[in-house]
């Protein structure tokens, strides 16, 4: 049974009430949304998906949906390392009013810089929900009752964060940041007096302006008291989220007091999950492997990954591990292996001959092709895969063009992956020139190896992958040589290194009469 279903099972029968079932996620977008932030929104899909399944299985009327937070109103905590200067004017501010920081200035706000990308990697992942953004919520008026209760009942809420977090709260400490009409930041003013009535609360700034901030979007909640309120104002009833917030004295738990105690609402089924950690290698140091973190930099952008990995792939890597579980993520060979992995275990990707072409072949395809369409089409073909085929001329034509297509998408994915996160050892160059220098320092065996692979090339008739294979075998037997050094003096002929891809896969997309010959000339030498 996969975690999900397990999840959503426990959700249901513990929740028998429920009809309808809120699951929620969401992200501060204060730098580039990131792999690590995608595992909260792929568990609260499945978890979503699972509901729906699990009601309908066991006869419970069991909907749910799937909503995502935009924290919008948040405030820039600093500058960070890739903001210019001029960006320390906006620290505490909110993001929804901070300009876009890219050079090009595509976007109507910093928040949206790094929301829409990502939103845009959500369509490719086929993951439907509602968005909402904080900045919206606040100024439409839904978190006015919130903030009435919560000023009213200001020191039961001090008590409560204080209780669990064993740290006390300033003497101006107010669960109301106001944002100041001056400065424009969020978390420099101190609230002096409210009145409920009015909806408004009187405040004094760091920048010595007093004014008046309105509960309709002239400020917002403190988080953790934001947090709880939010589970009430959306009746949110699942919720995943970092580990971190699960810790003891964390956020959750304050969240659940006073969302019992003061909102009185019942806290949303938790899912707490484990990071995603980076494994980089860095100027060809150690691998090193750390939390992801937009701040940081130490992290990959969703919308980047996903132009190097279809999206199929990168949900199974989130989907397959439970929750509680890290999960290590290297885009180097590690990432080609797990693509391998989903090829065989769960199904190819992309439709017709393309599905056909593992992902692996296709590395080894594309560098051969070297971004000529009409190349890689006779690469493909040379490999042993044909194209549709049909009644009529133009049936053929279209049929042969969607197949077209779809291989050259995913010969795209191969090609980003190739030039952003493969290492050395997968990369090569086929080697139009005879590499004289090289080819001279092979031995004379190697040389014999060479001299009756080019033999097998006389009659001019295809070898599949496999059947080269089982003739490098046999020429390494038949040599008395170890088979690694005919490998080595294929790879050496043919791309002037001593490794390549698989010299099955190889040899069998290259051009028959280009082998003879170059296999040929080396034996000569």
């Amino acid at each position: 049974m996969h975690w999900s279903i397990a999840i959503a099972q426990e959700i249901v029968a513990k929740r028998k009430e429920k009809t309808e079932h809120v699951v929620a996620t969401g992200i501060t977008p204060s730098g580039a949304i990131h792999l690590g932030n995608l595992r909260e929104i792929i568990i609260a899909d499945a978890v979503t998906s699972a509901i729906i399944g699990v009601g309908a299985d066991e006869g419970v009327e069991a909907d749910a949906k799937l909503i995502y937070i935009a924290d919008t109103f948040d405030p820039l905590r600093r500058r960070y390392s890739f903001l210019p200067p001029e960006y320390e004017n906006h620290v505490g501010k909110p993001l929804s009013e901070i300009p876009d920081p890219d050079p090009e200035g595509r976007f109507l706000s910093y928040a949206d810089s790094f929301l829409l990308p990502f939103f845009d990697s959500l369509d490719d992942l086929g993951i439907q929900l509602e968005i909402l953004r904080a900045d919206e919520l606040y100024k439409s008026g839904q978190y006015v009752d919130a903030i009435k209760v919560a000023l009213s009942r200001k020191e039961e809420l001090s008590r409560i964060i204080e209780t669990v977090t064993g740290r006390r709260l300033s003497e101006d400490w107010s669960p109301f940041n106001p944002l100041c009409d001056a400065c424009g930041r969020i978390t420099a003013a101190v609230v002096k007096d409210y009145v409920i009535g009015e909806e408004e609360a009187y405040y004094e700034c760091e920048c010595g302006n007093k004014g008046i901030a309105s509960f309709r979007g002239g400020g917002k909640l403190a988080w953790r008291v934001d947090w709880a309120a939010r589970w009430k104002i959306l009746g949110i009833t699942v919720e995943p989220f970092g580990k971190d917030h699960a810790a003891p004295g964390g956020s959750f738990e304050t969240g659940r007091r006073i969302s019992s105690e003061i909102y009185n609402y019942e806290v949303p089924y938790p899912i707490p999950f484990e990071h995603i950690l980076l494994k980089q290698e860095l100027n060809g140091e150690k691998a090193k492997v750390a939390a992801m973190s937009s701040s940081r930099g130490t992290n990959i952008p969703v919308h980047k990954i996903l132009k190097a990995v279809p999206p199929e792939v990168l949900k199974h890597l989130i989907l397959r591990v439970r929750p509680e579980k890290h999960i290590e993520f290297n885009p180097t060979l590690p990432l080609l292996n797990l693509i391998d992995e989903y090829e065989r275990e769960i199904g190819g990707i992309g439709r017709g001959i393309a599905r056909e072409i593992t992902f692996r072949h296709l590395v080894t395809i594309v560098q051969i092709a070297r971004g000529d369409s009409s190349r890689l089409r006779d690469v493909i073909e040379r490999s042993g895969y044909v194209l549709s085929v049909s009644d009529s001329a133009s049936e053929e034509c279209e049929e042969e063009g969607e197949e077209l297509k779809e291989i050259e998408k995913k010969a795209r994915y191969v090609e980003n992956w190739l030039r952003t996160y493969a290492p050395e050892s997968v990369k090569f160059d086929l080697q139009y020139e005879l590499p004289v220098e090289e080819l001279r320092n092979l031995s004379g065996p190697q040389k014999d190896a060479l001299r009756l692979m080019a033999q097998e090339l006389q009659d001019g008739i295809s070898a599949s992958a496999d059947e080269w294979h089982n003739k490098i075998y046999t020429i390494a037997s038949t040599t008395g040589m170890d088979v690694k050094e005919v490998f080595k003096a294929i790879y050496i002929a043919l791309l002037k290194k001593p490794s390549g891809p698989r010299a099955g896969w190889l040899l069998a997309s290259l051009d028959l009469e280009f082998l003879k010959e170059r296999f040929e000339a080396a034996g000569r030498l």
